[in-house]
């Protein structure tokens, strides 16, 4: 590993955005099945904030958290892009391999010229 580029680090970020999305939609699907289980079963679970909480306002919350999850991505992909490009500009590698094709091909053109 003598030539590693440095790790993005918006895909910490992205991966842990990903990551409450997750956990959020989850709880917003389950926590209501898991109330209404409960309830039928005669046990009525105790009062709590985070799921009325989550039940009044779960659907903001992961709107926001696809908007973050997306604009992380577009984010990692712009910085990944960036740094490609620069990496390229600084070898020179796009126009000499153009030129040296096109000098290996009129060589060679001129070589067959001459044997034939």
């Amino acid at each position: 590993m003598t030539n590693t580029e440095p790790r993005n680090p918006l895909y910490l970020l992205l991966l842990l955005a990903s990551l409450l999305f997750v956990v959020t939609a989850l709880a917003y699907a389950i926590v209501p099945v898991l109330e209404r289980k409960a309830t039928d079963a005669g046990q009525p679970p105790p009062p709590s904030a985070f799921r009325d909480t989550l039940r009044k306002d779960g659907w903001r919350w992961l709107l926001y958290e696809v908007g973050a999850v997306v604009v992380l991505s577009i984010a990692s992909m712009a910085v990944d892009r960036l740094r490609t490009l620069q990496k390229q500009h600084g070898k020179n590698t796009i126009v000499p391999v153009a030129r040296e094709k096109a000098a290996r091909q009129k060589n060679s053109g001129e070589s067959e010229d001459s044997h034939g």
